[in-house]
């Protein structure tokens, strides 16, 4: 592995599993032995209003831990994780603004295939889960340019 390339490091719903300690420890290392890097991450967010709450309850109930669900308050807390831990730049957008922003066709496609009769509740999940990118760009290729 050289870590003076550009490396692309990916994590869905990995990091709210770990302490904030232990999250912050690697978004860290990443950062501090990749000079040329991006960090995207697929996560929960905005857990502190009632759906949220409601969501890490019933993980719980089945013994499932989420011991980093702090970080996902919200989209800054979500960013931040990163600008604190050594990234040059970092943004956020949770999943009902990706969504929204589809081409129409490719969400009518995607609403046939899943039967969606409930959209509110879509809108209400795709509201708590979000995208966050980070990058170091010392070798300036532009990556703190990338965005959705």
């Amino acid at each position: 592995m050289s870590t003076d390339l550009p490396t692309l490091f990916m994590a869905e719903c990995v990091l709210v599993y770990m302490t904030p300690e232990q999250s912050s420890k690697l978004v860290r290392w990443v950062a501090d032995t990749f000079p040329t890097a991006m960090f995207v991450n697929y996560e929960q967010v905005n857990m502190e209003d009632r759906f949220g709450q409601v969501m890490v309850e019933n993980l719980q109930r089945r013994q499932c831990n989420l011991a980093g669900v702090e970080v996902c308050r919200s989209l800054e807390s979500q960013k931040e994780r990163f600008l604190q831990s050594g990234w040059d730049s970092a943004d956020a957008l949770d999943m009902m603004t990706v969504y929204s922003a589809l081409p129409q066709a490719d969400v009518t496609r995607i609403e046939r295939l899943e039967f969606l009769d409930e959209k509110e509740l879509l809108q209400q999940l795709l509201q708590h889960y979000c995208i966050c990118w980070a990058s170091k760009d010392r070798l300036r290729l532009g990556l703190s340019q990338i965005a959705f």
